[in-house]
């Protein structure tokens, strides 16, 4: 099969397009053809050996943690799901899912065949949800619902989001304005992206500082802060926006500890049934579909590099299209 393929710590300028052996389900897996994969930042950090305290990869490694695609092969003692359906979710590399404690473990989904772990991180994907969209969901939509529980938001409260144009944010605005109204962090050309999935304010963090624009327009400062994009003592620094008695919860690595930050990951934070919501947010329309930028596999390092480049507004998804292969 067709895969994308890393072999050592490095950029994106490093991966190949290879082929490996078709990986066997082992016991609770599945085997998927896969149908769409995206892509996340946290790939980035992986592969160029900044986590690799936490997450050490085996090479060669092949990226990708969130899947659409049909079911081609049970492991062992794999309940749940049968060959031919159609399923999405997430999984990731062996040393992260042991090192966190989560039971999803995936040999990676940029490829034309991928294992994945069987149980509450993957869902049947029902026809009206398209692949592409599906792929698009799991991390963020994970991360995101993880952040509206944690939150405890309430209505009527004043929310700033920063980096809302990021993949997270598709997820996180139009929830939270539903019953909040939301400030969002963005550039001037992703100002309508931003407003359409629901922001009532947009501050340009390039042409002023965001958490002194806040304070200006919010004195009293704001009921709660949702971190997608600031990263070390910036994260402290923008406690200052909220109002006595706020918080702030932040997705990015390495949030710095502080009294009113809490750290939010969708990994952790998952509970039964989190796919089966994702998918009835879509299907309901209260969660528009995130803007999708979509590549071949062919063309997989270049969507790295592009995220590497700085890639901000809604997902990269890559569109693999396999051969029929083995089934049963």
């Amino acid at each position: 099969m067709q895969a994308l393929v890393v072999r050592t710590y490095g950029t994106p300028a490093s991966f190949a397009i290879e082929d490996l052996p078709i990986p066997e389900p082992g016991p609770g897996q599945l085997q998927i053809k896969v149908a769409a994969a995206s892509l996340n930042p946290a790939d980035l950090l992986m592969t160029a050996g900044t986590v690799r305290e936490m997450v050490p990869l085996d090479f060669p490694f092949v990226p990708g943690t969130d899947v659409a695609g049909t079911v081609t092969k049970l492991g062992p003692g794999t309940d749940g799901f049968e060959v031919g359906e159609e399923v999405f979710g997430f999984g990731a590399p062996p040393s992260f899912a042991s090192g966190v404690g989560i039971p999803a473990v995936t040999s990676g989904a940029l490829a034309e065949y991928a294992t994945f772990q069987a149980g509450p991180y993957l869902a049947k994907r029902p026809p009206k949800l398209s692949a592409t969209t599906a792929a698009a969901l799991p991390s963020t939509g994970m991360t995101g619902l993880a952040v509206l529980g944690r939150g405890q938001f309430r209505p009527g409260e004043t929310v700033l989001v920063i980096g809302a144009p990021v993949g997270i944010g598709s997820v996180v605005v139009p929830l939270l304005a539903r019953q909040c109204t939301v400030l969002a962090t963005a550039t001037a050309p992703d100002g309508n992206y931003v407003r359409s999935l629901g922001a009532a304010d947009v501050i340009d963090y390039r042409e002023s500082d965001p958490i002194e624009e806040v304070r200006r327009r919010h004195p009293e400062g704001v009921d709660a802060v949702v971190n997608l994009a600031l990263t070390g003592e910036a994260v402290l620094a923008a406690t200052t926006a909220l109002r006595p008695g706020g918080r702030l919860l932040s997705t990015t690595p390495g949030t710095p500890t502080h009294p009113a930050v809490t750290t939010v990951m969708g990994t952790t934070d998952l509970h039964p049934g989190t796919m089966d919501a994702l998918t009835a947010h879509v299907l309901d329309g209260t969660l528009p579909e995130p803007e999708i930028r979509t590549y071949l596999l062919s063309d997989a390092v270049r969507a790295y590099e592009d995220l590497a480049e700085g890639h901000t507004r809604g997902k990269l998804v890559v569109i693999v299209d396999a051969e029929p292969g083995p089934c049963g």
